[in-house]
């Protein structure tokens, strides 16, 4: 197989294992007839949990990396990309279509240029400028429906909000990765991170009602079926996926794995059921317009 084949089946691979992560959190929260199986708190604690235990085999070999000069970085790392957004995007699905929420994902590349231009070494160009402004507007597109449709209200905004401040903390993880953890492996950062926050997480779902649901609640098993294969498959599985595909190809092609991430949404979301708009499918369009000029600029 040549590199250039296996790098786009690694690519198209990796966007569908992490593309379809929405829907298993929406299996996650609700049974087909809409009945609540976790908690999102739950959900989110349980996700974070399983992925530390999917990851553990790696953990011994990572601890080389665990330094008083690497530690606070990789709790930053630990807390804003794997902690905070496992907890939001679980939050926001009480409400939101898995489509929508992945369509909003592809806003991690713009907030990954603003935080590095504010806080971080990245010079921004007038050419971000532009990619940003397109990206905004196509933000704008898919959120509007729901803005000024009847279903608004505050029990909505909120999930918007959280699925901002979810691609916000993706985008401050990843700066804080490529400028202060250059040195570190990629699978040591993602097992040490988890390791940040695993303890909490795990804390908090042995002094929930957890326990008593799983014992109690006929619904809640395929629902943590569902969250294992979120935390093996899109968390373990697609680590070893990406780093591949950083070796087969480059990071620059690895990164373009963004722009198939909220096709593949929005693709499993119509196919059970949900309802996308011809203005949502535009929104989308110009908001991967953005951050392909976005790309383009670096």
């Amino acid at each position: 197989m040549s590199g250039t084949l296996k790098s786009w089946l690694l690519l198209l691979l990796l966007s569908c294992v992490w593309g379809s992560s929405f829907v298993l959190i929406k299996m996650g929260l609700f049974d087909p007839e809409g009945n609540v199986r976790l908690p999102a708190d739950q959900l989110g604690a349980l996700r974070v949990s399983f992925a530390f235990l999917a990851l553990s085999p790696i953990l011994f070999k990572s601890f080389k990396y665990l330094t008083k000069k690497n530690i606070l970085f990789l709790i930053i790392a630990g807390v804003c990309g794997n902690g905070l957004p496992a907890f939001l995007f679980a939050f926001a699905e009480t409400t939101l279509d898995s489509s929508i929420t992945g369509m909003l994902n592809s806003l991690v590349p713009l907030f990954t240029i603003l935080i590095g231009a504010i806080f971080f070494e990245f010079r921004i160009r007038r050419i971000h400028i532009v990619g940003i402004a397109v990206a905004m507007f196509g933000t704008f597109l898919i959120v509007q429906e729901s803005l000024m449709g009847a279903k608004f209200s505050g029990q909505m905004k909120l999930p918007l909000l959280a699925v901002v401040l979810a691609t916000i903390c993706y985008a401050t993880s990843l700066n804080v990765i490529k400028y202060k953890l250059s040195e570190v492996k990629s699978t040591a950062i993602t097992a040490l991170s988890f390791l940040m926050v695993s303890p909490f997480a795990i804390t908090y779902l042995a002094t929930s009602d957890f326990i008593n649901r799983v014992q109690v609640q006929e619904n809640i098993l395929p629902g943590i079926g569902s969250i294992l294969v979120l935390a093996i498959v899109g968390t373990a599985l697609a680590v070893l996926l990406f780093n591949q595909l950083i070796k087969v190809s480059s990071p620059i092609f690895a990164s373009s794995v963004t722009y198939f991430i909220p096709i593949v949404a929005m693709v499993i979301g119509w196919l059970i059921g949900e309802t996308i708009t011809s203005v949502q499918l535009v929104g989308m369009g110009i908001l991967i317009s953005g951050v392909l000029i976005i790309n383009k600029g670096k």
